[in-house]
């Protein structure tokens, strides 16, 4: 091949591959048109149409939960044991709030080390989420000025029935002789919650060895899993179970995570973070 073929042979390359990172791009800005209007079904089946028609998004939903009785690698059953202790450290009852007032009463840490730590924890809750093919329809990580008693959010497409937990549990609150009704979600909807709910706490431990409160995540899986009526011994294989596959996944996926971290501590769109996780990926 002569010199000028090899050149316009290079050129067609990297000019295709322009083209596939560029149309990522063009239609993710779609997806956040979406996601800001409401239409968060539209914005899910965009998602889905780009990563089965035109291979764009080779990170979203394609991770694969391990079988409930499936041997864990030695390396990752200590942050395994970790987690599921840490989780069963909080009460039912605890604060649903991180009040970093109170925190930094205990810790040496600075406003800016609880904020990087926000940030961490929302990065692991959306990637494990969207690794799923859960798709976040919106986050929310409070300005360090505001750090006193607010903390991060994400919020996800398809978790619409924990509108039923709360009525559920709100139902209980006013008549305490009555019994949790038992209420229906999808085995599989049900385990992408648990492994997604576990992922900020599961990062935190990754990257501190420890978690510092975040403990409404540690609430809300509860109350779901007794909505659904599990007995303590279910609720304790399935939340070994969930955390084993969320510490698989954050560890196989850090690097992706990093990337989400920085788009997420900047405030870009969610267009932004998942071509973050897919540049990382690919």
């Amino acid at each position: 091949m002569s010199f000028t073929a090899h050149i316009q042979a290079t050129n067609l390359i990297v000019v295709g591959a322009r083209s596939t990172v560029d149309r990522r791009r063009k239609a993710l800005e779609r997806v956040n048109r979406e996601l800001s209007r409401g239409k968060y079904e539209t914005a899910l089946s965009l998602v889905k149409q780009l990563k089965s028609k035109h291979g764009c998004l080779s990170g979203f939903a394609s991770a694969k939960l391990l079988p409930k009785k499936s041997p864990v690698l030695d390396t990752l059953e200590g942050l395994i044991d970790s987690v599921s202790r840490s989780f069963e450290s909080v009460s039912p009852e605890a604060n649903s709030v991180r009040n970093f007032q109170d925190h930094k009463a205990i810790t040496s840490s600075s406003p800016e080390e609880d904020w990087l730590a926000v940030v961490q924890h929302e990065s692991g809750h959306f990637l494990v989420g969207y690794l799923l093919g859960v798709l976040p329809r919106r986050y929310e990580i409070s300005n360090l000025e505001a750090m006193s008693s607010v903390t991060g959010r994400v919020e996800f497409v398809g978790f619409e029935f924990l509108k039923q937990v709360g009525a559920a549990n709100q139902f209980m609150k006013d008549d305490v002789n009555l019994s949790v009704p038992q209420g229906y979600v999808s085995s599989k909807t049900l385990n992408n919650f648990s492994c997604v709910i576990l992922g900020g706490m599961v990062t935190e431990h990754m990257l501190f060895g420890y978690s510092e409160g975040f403990y409404s995540d540690v609430v809300k899986l509860n109350r779901v899993l007794q909505w659904r009526g599990f007995t303590e011994m279910e609720k304790a294989a399935h939340i070994r179970w969930a955390a084993s596959n969320t510490v698989s996944l954050l560890h196989s996926y850090n690097d992706a995570r990093v990337s989400l971290a920085e788009a997420m501590a900047k405030a870009k769109p969610i267009g932004a973070c998942i071509e973050a996780i897919e540049s990382a990926i690919s």
